[in-house]
């Protein structure tokens, strides 16, 4: 059911859609749903989350009391547009825009979010209608949302909302329309003061120092896998041995068993049951094939003689699994059980969106089967390949926005953990979704007023905090403070971070783009068809090129301030290093790199500087002088980046700063120190003063031979 409209395209004065009608027209609604389910135009509150194409999307609903309530209805019909229409063309087609023509829900909640506003705002300039509102006014509020001290990117959601509200003016009523905003034609730069460059990705990296040991617990949970699967399995067996009525053959047993439990462990046995202590009686009625009403009973004789309640009820399954060649548990208790395999569940999730680059949307998807096993190319070198959809623009061959996305033409590669994740996760799902929102392992209700069947992210965010929390803990009672996962500084580890934290952890590490490349298949260095489709390559290559050549700058930068500063350079390559970094600085100082301008300076021979602190040196790669690879003078091998890892002390692309001397300096220290060390053996003596000579005739040379300039030179 639609509005009627004449000819002109501009909506009669009598709103046609009748309070009782569904918010949304039978086109917009998944095939096969049931319209007395779906939400009424006259509803309070609206729930749209039906509308999402990804089973992982979370509940969205819209409440039209929140808005004042002269202006409720307006917004109530522009939002029957926003759901029933396209976004208009002519938004569309605008240069740098990021605008679709079916917005998700998750758009679409941005959007009513920026019209509460809007109304909020107008209605305390007492405006009643939106007819009243004029350019002037439209000035105002972008005036106060830039000086309101949001975020630069919520300023401009909160305008977009506004300016969607205008390009569906010509399909609402009279009263309802309000004119082009002002910055439409004067950018949204003139009302939002800014230093931030649009292009600039404000999503935080996981810092490294929580990185590190989230990934390391997520892989020793995986090693545990089969310990907690099998305590599982352990667990369901006894609950299944729960009887409904009482077994009166079972009563001396269970007696004679609470009663040695008791005098050993002076407790009863327990756990907890959502946030309370209490005694195992499914435990117990279990063990001795009885119900739970009989266990209870028996069971709480003892705490008439104050006999407390403990936290123990230790499963027959065997621990195998060692942390640091000790048994990580003496045993996985009954309650713990359905805990860690949330915990596991977590972990492999860790893995796989940390390990393949994976959007979150996409990975949530994942089914069994996703992994097959490996293909040897015959070369030796097995690659395990990961199948799923996208999302990200997918459509039908009608052109369509596609509901439940599309297959991908290519699959992600992914590394030999990853393919143990899904591995493992295969084992403990019993349906075909990997992250599925009830598992068998979780008992209880959930919220059905969403339609999906997939983890939301904010399920997962909540589970991967719950996880640290858990780890700390473990870590804390067994003695292992210094594994700990700190809080990181920028707030809370969520999915979303995952991906951005590839690129710029391995761009900005020697020989990242080498290990990307082998590790992802995301980059130049790797063959595309054993990688991934253009889409792939033009998301997580494009946020890995944007890392790498922030990092070069950066670095480029230091040194021109290291050099202002009085520092020398030495090493063949000494002049070219000078010169590339004065040039940088002076074209991008302090500034954050567009895409485009990252793909520039990648592509320029001349900024093409590698740090490699380990070999005290910087690489300013040339690949026609590089020694790395001996294969240089062939064609194919011009677009190699440098083997980081296999620097010759002869090559014409090396430089070294006074910084790098210091480093080596600190190393000969620690080297001595070694050489003087009483245990250190003879042959290893003899090894470490050689090196220590080495480096001795490194600095003395970059001593003799550096270039130190005063000012910097002009490019």
């Amino acid at each position: 059911m639609t509005t009627s409209l004449t000819a002109s395209g501009q909506a009669d004065d009598t709103w046609l859609i009748r309070p009782d009608d569904p918010f949304a027209t039978t086109d917009r609604l998944p095939e096969g749903t049931d319209s007395d389910q779906v939400s009424r135009f006259g509803d309070q509150r609206w729930n749209y989350t039906l509308l999402g194409r990804r089973r992982s999307e979370g509940s969205q609903t819209v409440n039209w009391e929140a808005f004042p309530e002269t202006l409720r209805e307006s917004f109530r019909r522009a939002g029957w547009a926003l759901v029933n229409l396209p976004t208009p063309a002519a938004l569309l087609n605008r240069a740098a825009t990021a605008r679709v023509e079916w917005p998700a829900p998750g758009t679409m909640a941005q959007v009513f979010r920026g019209w509460r506003r809007f109304a909020v705002w107008l209605s305390g300039h007492n405006v009643t209608r939106l007819r009243q509102v004029g350019h002037d006014l439209l000035a105002d509020y972008a005036a106060y949302v830039g000086r309101r001290g949001c975020s630069v990117a919520t300023a401009q959601d909160e305008l977009n909302a506004v300016t969607l509200l205008w390009g569906f003016a010509p399909h609402l009523l009279a009263m309802d329309r309000i004119p082009m905003p002002p910055w439409e034609n004067e950018g949204v730069k003139h009302y939002l003061a800014t230093d931030t460059t649009p292009n600039e990705n404000t999503t935080p990296a996981i810092h490294p120092a929580v990185m590190s040991p989230l990934l390391i617990w997520s892989l020793r949970f995986l090693d545990l896998a089969d310990d907690i699967t099998v305590a599982w399995h352990e667990q369901q067996r006894i609950l299944a041995r729960v009887r409904e009525h009482t077994n009166p053959h079972a009563t001396d047993a269970l007696r004679g068993f609470l009663e040695t439990w008791v005098a050993e462990h002076g407790e009863l046995p327990g756990g907890v049951t959502r946030g309370k202590r209490g005694i195992a009686a499914k435990y117990l009625a279990g063990l001795f094939d009885t119900s739970e009403r009989h266990a209870k009973y028996e069971a709480t004789k003892y705490r008439e003689s104050n006999v407390p309640v403990g936290l123990y009820a230790p499963l027959l399954s065997p621990v195998n699994g060692a942390i640091h060649g000790r048994k990580w548990k003496p045993h996985i208790h009954f309650h713990e059980a359905p805990l860690l395999m949330t915990r596991l569940a977590t972990a492999a999730m860790i893995v796989i969106l940390y390990l393949s680059g994976v959007r979150p949307g996409e990975a949530l998807e994942l089914q069994v089967g996703c992994c097959p096993d490996p293909i040897d190319n015959g070369t030796g070198s097995i690659r395990y390949q990961l199948h799923g959809l996208f999302f990200k623009g997918a459509r039908n061959l009608d052109g369509t926005p596609a509901r439940g996305g599309v297959a991908r033409d290519m699959p992600w590669t992914v590394v030999p953990p990853v393919a143990t994740a899904v591995r493992v996760l295969e084992r403990m799902v019993d349906g075909p979704i990997l992250f599925p929102t009830n598992p068998p392992w979780i008992t209880g209700s959930c919220d059905r007023r969403r339609p999906g069947n997939v983890m939301t992210t904010l399920a997962a965010n909540t589970r991967i905090r719950s996880f640290i929390a858990w780890v700390n803990d473990y870590a804390t009672s067994n003695g292992l403070d210094d594994e700990r996962i700190p809080t990181d500084p920028d707030g809370d580890v969520v999915v979303m971070r995952f991906r951005r934290t590839v690129a710029w952890h391995i761009g900005r590490l020697p020989g990242g783009r080498v290990a990307l490349a082998m590790q992802y298949g995301h980059l130049r260095t790797s063959v595309v068809g054993e990688g991934y489709s253009g889409r792939a390559r033009q998301g997580l290559r494009r946020i890995l090129d944007v890392e790498t050549a922030q990092a070069m700058a950066d670095y480029l930068d230091t040194v021109a301030g290291e050099l202002h500063n009085g520092q020398g350079v030495s090493g063949p390559a000494a002049g070219r290093m000078i010169q590339a970094a004065h040039n940088a600085r002076s074209r991008f100082e302090g500034r954050f790199l567009t895409p485009r301008q990252a793909e520039a300076l990648l592509e320029e021979p001349e900024f093409q500087v590698y740090d490699n602190p380990n070999a005290f040196l910087t690489c300013n790669y040339d690949p026609a002088k590089a020694l790395c690879h001996p294969e240089r003078t062939r064609r194919n091998n011009r677009e190699l980046p440098p083997a980081i890892d296999r620097c010759d002390p002869a090559c014409a692309n090396i430089a070294r700063t006074d910084t790098h001397i210091n480093q080596l300096r600190h190393e000969i220290t620690q080297l001595t120190d070694q050489v003087a060390h009483r245990l250190t053996p003879i042959p290893l003596k003899q090894r470490l003063t050689q090196r220590i000579t080495a480096l001795q005739r490194i600095a003395s040379r970059h001593e003799r031979t550096k270039t130190t300039i005063e000012e910097p030179e002009q490019p």
